[in-house]
């Protein structure tokens, strides 16, 4: 599979799941301003707790349409082993225990992970502690990073 391919891919797995949530957020609000759930009594927070509800999904539908947006205007660069991380690269890493992670450089989308050809890739950005200490990186550097509370060390292995 390209590098291309997994773009698409990351692109096709965000579209799907803002037609998720955004089905979802249309029957909270309809859920949420239904004569049929009016409140009977104050101890009655039905249609509270959905109008909440429907609000954060709301929230979520916008950040997915914003990350779908960034990414389709992304351009997926051709890189070679001598490129340094950069934006749409391929990022391989290994960890001194053996331990292998694949991370794409993306504009937005951060922590979405689809599997391709039993390998686990994640998109990361340069707004996340990962993301931020890997940009710039060349085959061959280590770096460590504290990730939730742990000191981790990794070794660039490859950039596509």
């Amino acid at each position: 599979m390209t590098k291309q391919d997994i773009h698409l891919q990351f692109i096709r797995q965000l579209a799907n799941e803002l037609d998720t949530i955004t089905s979802a957020a249309r029957s909270s609000i309809a859920t949420a301003t239904s004569e049929a759930h009016h409140a009977e009594g104050k101890y009655d927070t039905f249609s509270l707790e959905t109008s909440y509800l429907a609000r954060g999904q709301a929230r979520r539908v916008e950040e997915l349409r914003q990350a779908l947006e960034r990414l389709h205007l992304m351009p997926v660069k051709a890189l070679d082993a001598n490129d340094p991380v950069q934006l749409s690269a391929l990022v391989r890493l290994q960890a001194p225990n053996g331990e292998m992670r694949a991370l794409y450089f993306g504009s937005a989308g951060g922590g979405e992970r689809i599997q391709v050809d039993s390998e686990d890739i994640v998109i990361v950005t340069s707004q996340s502690p990962l993301g931020r200490a890997v940009l710039g990186r060349t085959i061959g550097e280590h770096f460590t990073i504290n990730l939730a509370g742990n000191k981790q060390t990794f070794t660039v292995l490859s950039v596509e």
